[in-house]
């Protein structure tokens, strides 16, 4: 699921014509390499694949696949890691190992962080804001890792961990009702 709402959110945010969502701008034709406001995503997917290929669809992708790996397999992991260290039983203990898995498996927010810093770089390229660092000339960015590299020189290591509160909330969340409350149920 991660590569189609990958390509989706891609398509969504071209069609948006500046990164900011700012509506109001005035966005030149799409044979410029720009978009117009009622230009369909349809029609912003398919100029993507023709001038980039199918991997013009996927910006971020490694970032969302490499974080989308490891909150689950984090998740999951540190709750069946904690269960047992958890001095109280049955369901109470198992809500709570799920609410420290879920918080535990927050330490991926960089990987977050830097999927949404190297779309937003291209974003701003691709629509004609003004976005500093490196963007080869074919389009294809920066790496995951040159992505957090630049990120903590121009902003500090604290930078990668922004949002952190609301992700390990979610987490937490998600945790709970998808790992720990179907091993409540009966079966």
């Amino acid at each position: 699921t991660s590569l189609v709402v990958t390509a989706c959110v891609a398509a969504s945010k071209n069609n948006n014509g500046n990164f900011d969502g700012n509506k109001n701008n005035d966005i030149s034709n799409s044979k410029d390499g720009k978009y117009t406001q009622s230009t369909s995503a349809w029609e912003v997917a398919k100029t993507l694949v023709r001038e980039r290929g199918i991997l013009g669809l996927y910006r971020g992708a490694p970032a969302v696949a490499m974080r989308q790996a490891t909150n689950w397999a984090s998740r999951q992991g540190f709750t069946e890691w904690v269960r047992p260290r958890i001095p109280v039983e049955g369901a109470l203990g198992e809500l709570l190992a799920g609410c420290i898995g879920g918080t535990l498996s927050a330490w991926n927010t960089p990987l977050e962080v830097a999927r949404i810093e190297s779309q937003s770089v291209v974003m701003k390229k691709r629509t004609g804001g003004s976005a500093d660092g490196d963007d080869d000339e074919d389009g294809k960015g920066r790496s995951l890792v040159g992505t957090m590299c630049d990120i903590v020189e121009e902003r500090g290591f604290g930078a990668l961990y922004v949002g952190i509160i609301p992700r390990a909330a979610q987490a937490c969340y998600q945790t709970l009702f998808l790992v720990c409350v179907p091993r409540l149920l009966p079966t």
